[in-house]
This record gives C-alpha cells, structure tokens and sequence, in this order.
C-alpha cells in the first residue's frame, strides 16, 4: 500500500519574521494581518530570572512566526510600525 504523502515533501514552511514589544503592538499587527490575509503563530518570550528581578515592569515580548511565501509582502506591511523589529536572517 502507498503512501499520499512524499518523504521528500516540506510541510513547515514558518520562519521567524518580527519581534513585537508590547501587547498594543501585538493586537494591531494581528489585526493588519488578518485583514491582509497572512496566517501567524505568536511564540511568548519569558524573561530570564534576572530580568524579573531587575525590571520594574513587565515586559511584553513576542514574535511572529509567518510562511515564508508571505515575508516579501509583511515587510512592506510592517515598514514604518514602531515597536514591531523584524528579522534579518537568512530565512527573511
């Protein structure tokens, strides 16, 4: 009995794109995402003991994963929005 699926096949095809600091941030770049039709996946960032200690406020750190066939257009998207660092690696 085959199989569908090719072992050669890639499936994962989410990269790493922006950090966002805060939550207001966050909620208006989900917003401009999902009007602009491109899927995310938020990962929370936890701070280290240290930070906690030193740190008199919380800080709010997340990044958005997105397909890579979608980074062209984010880049564009996220140009000018503050508090939003999008990546410089290889993959973006």
């Amino acid at each position: 009995m085959s199989s569908i699926l090719r072992s050669d096949s890639i499936y994962d095809n989410e990269v790493p794109f922006c950090r966002v600091y805060g939550t207001e941030r966050k909620k208006a770049l989900e917003k401009l995402f999902l009007q602009e039709r491109i899927s995310y996946y938020i990962v929370w960032e936890q701070e280290h003991w240290w930070q906690k200690l030193l740190s008199t406020r919380r800080r709010d750190v997340c990044t958005f994963r997105i397909n890579k066939a979608d980074v062209p257009r984010a880049k564009e998207l996220v140009a000018e929005m503050k508090g939003v660092r999008v990546r410089s690696d290889k993959h973006t």
